[in-house]
């Protein structure tokens, strides 16, 4: 009877969130259609090339958002997950195109609506100012309109409107083309001299899957080899969407290498997709070890380092949580702590621990800069986004991870391996 109310709790909550995402992402497609078809409209075209534009406009549109239909439908017959499409096994690689191109046309509509308003608003300022202007001008008289002027201002106000799927297009390419090397040094109060200098390459967060290959995964297993760590932290959301993604993840990760081994803790990914059991046994297989709420001690020239790892930390009650994880867990030495999300960081910062690597955020993974202000919805979550941060003697990094969850698309938060360098202080 349990099991019954808490799949009919899960299948509601699915349910609503489907809807409430299906009425939002409709909204928007509704608003960029009627936006794109005033454009049309506006720039004084004959008639009947006027009607050509705007039924090829309607067409692609309508062939563009076959992937939200389909997510409706299936809110409405059988909504069995948040995600939001998946392709039928043994399609994905006709299907990958297609599903770039809508997720590249969805986030630049949500900048397009998003800004918009703005737009609009700023344009109305200047017409009015401008109509002020030209009433009081003593002998006004009304110009015949330059033809040549307004052909330029629609092509303007064309790329106008084009310029947020351009962006959306862009992150697109850079959430795959561009890999950032970050070096970080973490300084540690009281380091024994053996560990001063000590590396550590971090990554996070690759979510192997529909949009990350195991040739891309490659590519960054041969990044993190050539900085010759000393150990390799992985920490977490090794697949994205299914355990069978397992496999894939640790073809190309088995390839790592470094001095003194290569751990890892799971993510939440890696733990909804009951992906932890195949993970475990893969980890091993490779010769690498997958951190559940244990620690690895390595003696580095009598000076003894700590690798503690646990299982995803998130939701309420964290302190409770985190107390459970790292129960029965000497954490003397020097100690490292693996673990995914950044959220318990304050509590951590009381356990006498000095440096803790996550992942989890992607740095926002879509975050607008303005000033000193990062715009994204990982903001509402956790204020460790991305980098170093630092309570008491207690030192936190945030990765921003390889590879992207939801759409394919990173905007202001590329992709990131992490080489990090102990210090004494």
């Amino acid at each position: 009877m349990t099991k019954f109310l808490l799949l009919v709790s899960a299948t509601s909550s699915i349910f609503i969130v489907r809807v409430i995402a299906s009425v939002i992402f409709v909204g928007v497609q509704w608003v960029v259609l009627s936006a794109f078809l005033r454009i049309l409209r506006s720039m004084g075209l004959s008639e009947k090339r006027e009607k050509l534009a705007v039924s090829i406009a309607v067409a692609l549109f309508a062939l563009i958002n076959a992937p939200l239909l389909w997510f409706v439908i299936e809110t409405l017959v059988s909504p069995r997950s948040f995600l939001f499409y998946m392709p039928p096994p043994g399609y994905e690689k006709i299907v990958r195109p297609f599903a770039y191109l809508f997720f590249i046309w969805i986030i630049g509509s949500f900048f397009f609506a998003a800004a918009a308003p703005i737009a609009m608003s700023v344009y109305a300022a200047v017409q009015f100012f401008r109509r002020k202007k030209s009433s009081s001008d003593e002998g006004y008289t009304l110009a015949p309109v330059d033809l040549s002027r307004r052909r330029f201002m629609q092509m303007l106000l064309l790329a106008a409107a084009s310029m947020p799927f351009a962006m959306s297009a862009y992150g697109a390419v850079a959430a795959r083309s561009r890999k950032v090397v970050e070096r970080v040094v973490i300084p540690i109060q009281g380091l024994p001299e053996p560990l001063d200098g000590f590396t550590i390459v971090q990554m996070s967060d690759v979510h192997a899957g529909f949009f990350m290959k195991e040739a891309t995964m490659r590519e960054y297993v041969e990044i993190a080899n050539a900085l010759e760590p000393d150990i390799v932290a992985l920490t977490g959301d090794f697949v994205a969407t299914d355990k069978n993604q397992v496999e894939p993840f640790m073809r190309a990760m088995a390839g790592l290498r470094a001095r003194r081994g290569v751990f890892g803790c799971l993510g939440n990914h890696d733990m909804f997709t009951g992906s932890e059991v195949e993970l475990e046994r893969q980890f091993d297989a490779a010769g690498f070890k997958l951190l559940r709420s244990m620690s690895e001690r390595i003696d580095v020239d009598g000076a003894l380092l700590n690798i503690v790892g646990v299982d995803f930390i998130g939701g309420g009650s964290r302190d409770l949580t985190l107390e459970q994880a790292l129960r029965g867990i000497p954490l003397d030495g020097t100690t490292i702590l693996l673990l995914h999300a950044p959220y318990s960081f304050p509590q951590v910062a009381t356990k006498g621990i000095h440096l803790t690597l996550s992942g989890h955020t992607h740095g926002g993974q879509i975050a607008l800069t303005l000033g000193d202000m990062i715009l994204t919805p990982a903001r509402l979550s956790t204020v460790f986004l991305a980098g170093l941060f630092k309570i008491g003697d207690s030192h936190l990094y945030v990765n921003r991870g390889l590879g992207t969850t939801g759409p394919p698309i990173r905007i202001g938060a590329p992709p990131e391996i992490t080489h990090l360098t102990l210090k004494a202080v």
